[in-house]
């Protein structure tokens, strides 16, 4: 363990946890606002749900811009600021949108919140490599792929309790605004600045990696590549497959075994990747093992075997997250600031392949049905499999990542 890291092992961890809740409470705020959409249109007097689809749009945009832009911010700002830049982004966005008197607006502060969790979730890497040796990444790595899921069922829990509690849809949402008020202020208090361009292991500074060296990077390309696939099938299973008739029993009921599923693959990818050095075997076999579990879930006409391979279908694909976002940690003569361009692009490119390809999916599924759309979106998660034939082997190359795993 560096010096550093020693210095800062205490701060570290607080640090860690703070952005960690901000990116949890930033999904609760963020599925609150979903889960309320019937009160919200009410509000706004809106009566087509065409209308409330500007709101997934926004968020979109939002974070293919925010995720290209988040090195930017990193580099002008510098770690603390740029941080609690991203924080107070969610803060404000969620905040505002219950004071807004036009739809419109309305959708500006969604935009506002989006932006800001995509600034946030690329600002992940850097702290990890700055802050955790190789023998802790996998496991801070696992953590806070973790985030968002922990989130999700946060939401799920309590945001009907709150709604009766406060009554209102705006109170609901003003209650986990100051939740993530919270942990800005907290991230204002223990937040620090670091050098972004001098590598984790041996404090060696480098050149800086731009903007136009990742355009031109192959890497940057084959990451994103590999996980669209997946982020693809993900968001089909959320949000188109609970509205089809295409499974052996009712598919909320298989979406929800899959999320749930999702957080016990993330505990055993955590196990997996210490105790395994190489990677891409654990991203492969994965891939393959979701693709299969999912065509079978929406192939069976038994309702226990149904609920079996919706269980696999989210074991497996998060199993191999922590591996994944390990991977570009790996790369040689990686910094801070090469690791937020890195991961900008990979989930800036990764959103833009899965917006054309759920479009796609809907066009299928208005001219062929459900089944059609649901089975082009898992075809398209292959790309998990593919990528991982792609993609460089970073494990198990060096000494301090064989000390890692030991």
């Amino acid at each position: 363990m560096n010096e550093a890291i020693q210095k800062n092992g205490v701060r570290a961890y607080i640090m860690e946890t703070i952005m960690f809740f901000t990116y949890a409470f930033f999904a609760v705020s963020w599925i609150a606002g979903t889960t309320l959409t019937p009160q919200i249109m009410e509000h706004f007097k809106l009566t087509d749900f065409a209308s409330a689809t500007f709101i997934s749009n926004a968020i979109t945009v939002a974070k293919i811009i925010g995720n290209l832009l988040a090195a930017w911010f990193l580099v002008k700002l510098q770690p603390k600021k740029a941080i609690a830049f991203a924080s107070l982004l969610i803060v404000l966005g969620s905040g505002l949108g219950v004071f807004v008197t036009e739809y419109w607006m309305f959708v500006v502060t969604r935009f506002i919140t989006g932006f800001g969790g995509a600034l946030y979730i690329v600002y992940f890497g850097p702290i990890v490599i700055r802050y955790f040796d190789p023998k802790r990444r996998s496991t801070i790595n696992g953590i806070n792929a973790a985030a968002y899921n922990v989130g999700s069922i946060i939401a799920m829990v309590v945001v009907t309790p709150v709604f009766t509690w406060l009554v209102t849809w705006q109170n609901s949402i003003l209650f986990f605004t100051a939740c993530s008020l919270v942990l800005f202020v907290l991230w204002l208090i223990f937040g620090e600045d670091f050098e972004l361009n001098q590598t984790s292991n041996d404090q060696k500074t480098v050149k800086a990696y731009t903007f136009k060296d990742g355009l031109k990077d192959k890497f940057n390309y084959v990451f994103p590549f590999t996980y669209a696939g997946l982020l693809l099938l993900y968001i089909v299973i959320l949000t188109i497959f609970p509205v089809s008739d295409s499974a052996a029993i009712n598919p909320k009921t298989l979406s929800t075994v899959v999320a749930i599923a999702g957080v016990v693959g993330t505990i055993f990818g955590i196990m997996v990747t210490k105790r395994f050095a190489r990677r891409l075997p654990v991203l492969r076999w994965s891939g393959l093992a979701m693709t299969v579990s999912a065509v079978i879930m929406v192939m069976t006409t038994s309702g226990a075997l149904a609920l079996a391979m919706a269980a696999l279908v989210g074991f497996f694909m998060f199993l191999p997250m922590t591996a994944l976002v390990t991977i570009p940690q790996e790369l040689p003569d990686m910094t801070p600031s090469k690791l937020t361009l890195i991961m900008g692009f990979f989930w800036s490119f990764a959103y833009m392949f899965e917006t054309v390809a759920y479009y796609f999916v809907g066009v299928l599924i208005d001219v062929s049905g459900f089944q059609a759309g649901l089975y082009c979106a898992i075809l398209l998660s292959l790309s998990f499999f593919i990528g991982s034939f792609l993609l460089p082997e970073t494990g198990g190359k060096t000494e301090d990542q064989k000390q890692a795993i030991s």
